[in-house]
């Protein structure tokens, strides 16, 4: 009889024993564990976020576990530049390194300005930040790129925070040959003409759009479209031959690139009798 009973409490704490190691944790996967020994890995860890890498999972493949990269969060960063200053905000989010990087027109890759750290301060202007930038150049683009483990989701939201401010061309006032006091009175035919800056743009178009106002619908209907190549000097025309009575409005454009933002004038108005 007390063979069973000892038997019987031997197996109860084995059952107990097996029920606790299965209920513990799986270690967490760390960096190093993707990674081969020496001599292949692991990396040193990173200094500053690799320029030309915008996402994690562009260096950390097959990982595993490893997030969807449709799943991966992305915060909210702003970025502005204004006289000298680049400037912007990580809501909610103090004590938190931003890169800020730079780009020259035309060139393919961003390159490191400065680190700043997020304000975390509570009473006021929590996770903005600002830097003043020494020697400006005209006509770059500037981006922030902040660290990533953001919330308490340090692998889901792993994916940095990034914010690109993209220099804008300058259009002059679109000039409409031929229109006097806001009617066309050379014959019908106009020459529209301008300039753009700066002069790096120059091969590239602005698109020059003609409206004619519908009075049986109170609508404004394309009725022309051309694409003025910018020239050399910065230069840009067109000329349109012939027009019909009626209510016109013309604008200017220059798409946005890789390069810069889109700009566009305002609306020109004028009257064919």
């Amino acid at each position: 009889m007390k063979r069973k009973i000892v038997l019987a409490v031997v197996l109860c704490l084995a059952a107990v024993a097996l029920l606790g190691v299965a209920a513990m944790p799986a270690a967490a996967a760390t960096c190093t564990d993707c990674h081969a020994a020496p001599p292949d890995g692991p990396p040193a860890p990173h200094g500053v976020l690799v320029a030309a890498v915008t996402d994690c999972t562009t260096c950390h493949k097959g990982m595993s576990p490893h997030p969807d990269p449709a799943s991966l969060g992305r915060p909210s960063l702003s970025l502005e530049f204004r006289g000298s200053t680049l400037s912007g905000d990580l809501p909610g989010i103090g004590g938190r390194t931003v890169y800020l990087q730079q780009r020259l027109w035309g060139a393919s890759d961003f390159t490191d300005i400065t680190q700043v750290t997020t304000s975390g301060n509570l009473m006021m202007h929590f996770g903005e930040y600002g830097y003043a930038v020494p020697s400006p150049t005209p006509w770059v683009a500037y981006r922030a790129v902040a660290e990533g483990g953001f919330g308490g989701f340090p692998v889901r939201n792993s994916v940095p925070a990034m914010a690109v401010w993209l220099p804008r061309p300058k259009l002059t006032t679109l000039k409409l040959g031929g229109v006097v006091n806001g009617v066309l009175t050379n014959s019908g035919k106009m020459t529209l003409s301008g300039s753009a800056r700066p002069l790096l743009l120059a091969g590239e178009s602005v698109n020059l759009t003609l409206q004619k106002f519908r009075a049986a619908t109170h609508r404004w209907v394309k009725v022309k479209a051309n694409a003025a190549v910018i020239s050399a000097t910065g230069t840009y025309s067109w000329r349109i031959l012939s027009f019909a009575g009626g209510s016109y409005r013309i604008r200017a454009s220059i798409a946005a690139t890789a390069n810069h933002g889109l700009v566009r004038t305002t609306w020109r108005y004028f009257k064919v009798m």
